[in-house]
């Protein structure tokens, strides 16, 4: 598809499900209008060449109207309670179990609500508020009228004086609950897609960014106002877990390391990641590539076949920590970043060799307080670096200590939060400048293919819209038998 036909298919298709929206609305058939809602901003995320859709907005503040009438008001709720609503679920990636533990160590009582699906899989999330005063609630996504509901239900059962709403970018429902309890509860967002598009652009009183790249975007792209804005910047939480091994002898062996989601490493015409990975690999024969994460494996494939035995490719492991620790030097991905694997890095004291986009742009920065001592210009400046990192022990000690001791701790990270929570700000400025996000844009647009209007709306959650787009089940169950298509690369 060329990028006219992506624009028009996606203009068509978001079309379509908002005149969809906007029938069931009239007609009260609220689950089809928020699973309409839910995929066309799921399209948008993947879309990604605009922020805000303010029709979409108006939809969800229809339904958060003829949903939600809240029983408590101002100055009722209760000051020691905070509702924490978490759409991803997931136990140690990301930001939840962050934000968990501090609100923990911090004395709140917390109403941690997520999806049925994460009930039993959030061991690490449990561990780390072990001895607070948390409240665990689950609710179901295959019917998101009633998951409105049950949300507003437990705003009701607990009345929270402060909620977080930690959201997917299309998650219409928590933004529905949101909505309606403006003005009672005051709101913060976490938001972890600072680089994309979501719902629910003044759906809170408070942004927690973590970085001020996020807070240019939010006030320039979204129309947030600066005074909602609060830089919160966070730290890789880990606790000692055992380790779980190599899928090879590491005797007398140097890793370089890398991780995250495969289409990270995709979509650069010059094929950056992979040309450094084989120069790497060229130069040092005693080195080994290996990969934590899922996605498309054509380019590691190749690696694979152009290095016997030193190429290997591992899902995602609970032991990321200590898998770093094993390693040599960590080489980040590209053209996409990887922040959260950035600091894991550098909590292990190994060094995040990062390739700056040509344009330097601002969404790959301020994951490190000190990101430029990590960033290079070129592929040859990279590999000079990583050949230094891997022959000089001594060199590579220092520049891991000195990244190590410049994150933020825990402690200090909780004593923000409750500033974020109480004072509306924390130590860090808040610094808006001009933002130019297209040529980031343009990525996704490249990596934008015609199979996201099937995963994303051909959804088991979504069956409401099985009259409307019948061809696109009916393709995804046969592409899924037939041809084995993976729709999650």
């Amino acid at each position: 598809m060329t990028e006219q036909d992506k624009t028009k298919k996606v203009e068509d298709v978001v079309g379509k499900l908002k005149r969809i929206t906007e029938t069931s609305i009239r007609k009260e058939n609220y689950r089809k209008a928020l699973d309409a809602i839910t995929a066309a901003a799921f399209i948008l995320e993947e879309y990604n060449q605009y922020y805000v859709d303010e029709k979409l907005e108006e939809y969800v503040k229809t339904i958060a109207k003829a949903l939600v009438v809240p029983t408590y008001g101002p100055n009722e709720g209760d000051p020691s309670t905070i509702l924490f609503y978490d759409s991803f679920g997931f136990d140690v990636r990301a930001l939840a179990l962050v934000y968990m533990h501090a609100l923990s160590e911090l004395g709140y009582r917390v109403i941690y609500v997520t999806k049925i699906e994460s009930k039993d899989s959030q061991p690490e999330l449990h561990e780390a508020v072990k001895g607070g005063n948390v409240v665990w609630h689950y609710v179901s996504y295959e019917n998101r009228e009633q998951e409105v509901k049950d949300i507003a239900a437990l705003f009701e059962q607990y009345q929270p004086e402060k909620a977080f709403l930690y959201s997917t970018p299309d998650d219409a429902t928590a933004m529905a609950v949101f909505y309606a309890y403006e003005g009672i509860v005051e709101r913060f967002k976490i938001n972890l897609t600072d680089h994309a598009f979501w719902l629910g652009h003044d759906v809170f009183d408070y942004n927690l960014e973590f970085r001020n790249y996020g807070a240019c975007v939010s006030v320039k792209y979204r129309g947030v106002p600066e005074s909602k804005e609060i830089i919160m910047p966070f730290y890789p939480y880990h606790r000692p877990q055992k380790f779980q091994g190599l899928p090879f002898d590491a005797e007398g062996k140097k890793i370089v390391f890398s991780g995250g989601s495969l289409y990270k490493t995709l979509g650069d015409p010059q094929n950056r990641f992979y040309v450094i990975v084989q120069k790497l690999l060229e130069k040092h024969e005693d080195l080994i590539f290996l990969y934590a994460g899922t996605g498309d494996e054509g380019e590691i494939d190749k690696l694979k076949t152009l290095f016997p035995g030193r190429v290997y490719r591992i899902d995602e492991r609970t032991d990321l920590f200590e898998l770093m620790e094993h390693c040599t030097i960590y080489l980040n991905t590209f053209p996409f970043i990887g922040g959260l694997m950035m600091q894991f890095a550098s909590d292990a004291k190994k060094v995040p060799l990062t390739l700056k986009s040509d344009e330097a742009r601002d969404e790959n920065k301020e994951i490190l307080l000190d990101q430029d001592s990590i960033e290079y210009d070129d592929v040859d400046s990279l590999v000079e670096e990583a050949d230094r990192l891997l022959t000089d022990e001594e060199y590579r000690t220092i520049r891991g200590e000195k990244l190590k001791a410049d994150l933020i701790s825990p402690e200090d990270f909780a004593s923000e939060l409750q500033n974020a929570l109480t004072k509306h700000r924390t130590r860090y400025e808040v610094q808006i400048k001009d933002t130019d996000t297209a040529e980031f844009r343009k990525q996704y647009m490249v990596r934008f293919s015609d199979k996201t209007f099937r995963r994303v709306i051909a959804s088991g959650n979504k069956k409401t819209l099985i009259p409307d787009f019948p061809d696109l089940f009916v393709k995804k169950a046969y592409n899924k038998i037939v041809k084995k298509e993976n729709l999650n690369n």
